[in-house]
């Protein structure tokens, strides 16, 4: 057993070192003037290293050793109600009485109003040692965020303390059969009636769709199509005695078996209208957003109990005379999982960092601060940019880490007694929920067209910039963006044409009907974007210590090589997929 805080060096650095406290600190302090706030930035500092300390050691003592019952015991449906595992509601509890269920709230809603990259290694740390609890813990936060964000004073009174402390836990509610990734057929209706609205409709795959409320988009308008006319509202599981929706069994899966997914029925439940009528897709995108950003720290975790897993049999199997870490294949393999985990975590930290520089500067007096509008701007550019990339990276990186663990274990690695199968199989949905990678890909492409054709003059001067130092890594990370940035704009003449190109240039938007050669390579840009990004982030620790800077150096070298292929097969115009009338 072990603190899975302090025995992690790498996630240290990036907690002590790697993360610009001074930048983050004072926005959510608003200046240090909040009540019973710290004083300053060290004082801060010292509050979330003793907090991560202590939820580390409950992580490894007591979650880890669980996890495997967990996973055994699944979700089941007894007597009309879904029943947890046992281990994992010893989690929970432990949780609570840790009182980290809510850490990035106000204080006064009972939070301790930590910077979400403290609750991004909180989450590292949950997801390593139980992914599972870790899916169940962040529904207490979650709708808790949604309810301070877009929630009258009574609904934030109502519904915030009691799912802070953990006496509630809830759910958000998008997906429905027939709807999948496209909000805009969301056919979930609400309807306004004398005594309150009113839901109908169905929703499927909600993760702990169990919890006492549900976030639930919902149809408000009356003919409305797409994304106008959905709303948000709050849709407690009881109303007096009896069930207000139906929570219907559990899907059976072999992935996240302990964390429940449900398929929930509403039959005239009584709701409450959440933030401005019509605004609900606005609205459910910045959850969206969070959540994307959560499923790569969810990768993160596995990654790092999956490395960690397969260098220590590695370093206890013996074959051919030494142990299987001295044969130069595995060695290889267990280098480049180490690499790929210590960029996945760079990337996601100075993601997290971003969404604490955007919250911070939205509030009204960091807002009203000279030069906040501007920074504020350019803050959100940059995270809109890195949220799909992040989703891509942490869900498909995360698959080949897992997966290279199973292939050091060998035949064992597929036995349930070994945790690297689990590993394996839990990393499975992270491609698939919150927004396929395909989804990301597409969200990638979209906004890196927009920002080219709404300022033309990048065609010359390049789309992306990237911060690299002046050395040899410094030259791989920026050969990695050109390669990108020519690819992109191959892309774009060979889907648009040469006198296309010069109209979309003059009306600052290229014809969505011309872009089918584009989309087809959305996929291969959002890796080449995805590879260069996480170089970038990993690249700016790489002076932190000599291990540092050979996982910086060896990421580059292994990416550059991939971002090449893909960049080649992107510009080589085959156009063999839309020619056949498949797409």
């Amino acid at each position: 057993m072990s603190n899975l805080y302090t025995d992690n060096p790498d996630l240290l650095h990036h907690v002590r070192a790697g993360v610009r406290w001074d930048r983050v600190v004072p926005l959510w302090e608003e200046g240090f003037t909040l009540p019973d706030g710290p004083g300053s930035t060290a004082e801060a500092r010292e509050l979330y290293e003793a907090s991560l300390e202590e939820l580390g050691a409950f992580a490894g003592e007591q979650m880890e050793p669980r996890a495997r019952a967990i996973d055994a015991h699944g979700v089941r449906f007894e007597g009309g109600q879904v029943v947890q595992a046992p281990e994992l509601l010893k989690n929970i509890e432990g949780l609570k009485k840790l009182g980290v269920m809510a850490p990035n709230l106000p204080r006064e809603l009972g939070g301790y109003n930590f910077p979400f990259t403290v609750g991004a290694a909180m989450m590292e740390i949950l997801s390593r040692a139980c992914t599972n609890t870790l899916l169940v813990h962040v529904f207490y936060q979650g709708p808790a965020v949604m309810v301070v964000r877009y929630g009258t004073p009574e609904q934030v009174e109502r519904w915030v303390r009691p799912l802070a402390t953990g006496a509630l836990s809830g759910s958000v509610a998008i997906t429905e059969p027939d709807a999948g990734s496209d909000v805009g057929r969301v056919a979930t209706t609400a309807r306004e009636e004398s005594d309150g609205w009113r839901l109908d409709g169905r929703k499927q795959f909600i993760s702990n769709g169990c919890g006492d409320l549900c976030v639930v988009v919902a149809r408000s308008e009356p003919g409305s199509q797409g994304l106008e006319g959905l709303s948000l509202f709050v849709v407690p599981r009881r109303e007096g005695d009896r069930d207000n929706y139906v929570v219907a069994k559990p899907e059976s899966k072999y992935v996240i078996r302990g964390s429940a997914t449900c398929e929930l029925s509403f039959d005239g439940a009584r709701g409450e209208l959440l933030g401005p009528r019509g605004a609900g897709f606005r609205q459910v995108l910045s959850f969206m957003n969070e959540a994307r950003l959560a499923v790569a720290l969810q990768g993160l975790g596995l990654c790092e109990a999956a490395t960690r897993a397969a260098k220590e049999y590695a370093e206890k199997r013996v074959q051919m005379g030494k142990p299987i870490a001295r044969h130069e294949l595995v060695a290889d393999l267990l280098l480049d999982m180490e690499a790929e985990t210590a960029a996945m975590r760079a990337l996601c930290y100075d993601s997290a960092e971003l969404f604490d520089v955007v919250e911070g500067l939205s509030r009204p007096k960091n807002a009203a601060a000279p030069g906040a509008a501007k920074a504020l701007a350019a803050a959100k550019r940059a995270l809109r940019e890195r949220i799909p990339l992040v989703k891509w990276f942490g869900a498909e990186r995360a698959l080949w880490v897992t997966r290279a663990a199973v292939q050091v274990h060998g035949g064992y690695g597929v036995v349930a007694d070994y945790d690297v199968e689990r590993h394996y199989r839990n990393a499975l949905i992270l491609p698939i929920y919150e927004g396929t990678s395909q989804i990301q890909s597409l969200m990638s492409l979209k906004d890196q067209v927009k920002w080219l054709f709404e300022r033309p003059w990048s065609w010359l001067t390049g789309a992306v910039a990237v911060e690299a130092p002046p050395n040899p890594l410094g030259d791989g990370l920026r050969e990695m963006a050109g390669e990108y940035e020519r690819t992109l704009k191959s892309v774009l003449r060979q889907s648009l044409g040469l006198g296309g190109a010069l109209a979309a240039v003059r009306d600052r938007a290229p014809s969505p009907e011309a872009m089918s050669y584009a989309l087809l390579q959305a996929e291969r840009l959002c890796a080449m974007l995805s590879y260069t990004r996480a170089a970038e982030s990993l690249a700016r620790h790489a002076e932190a210590s000599p291990r540092h800077r050979r996982l910086a150096e060896r990421f580059v070298h292994r990416s550059l090589p991939l971002v090449r292929m893909h960049g080649e097969i992107a510009r080589s115009g085959d156009r063999d997929t839309l020619e056949a009338g498949t797409a």
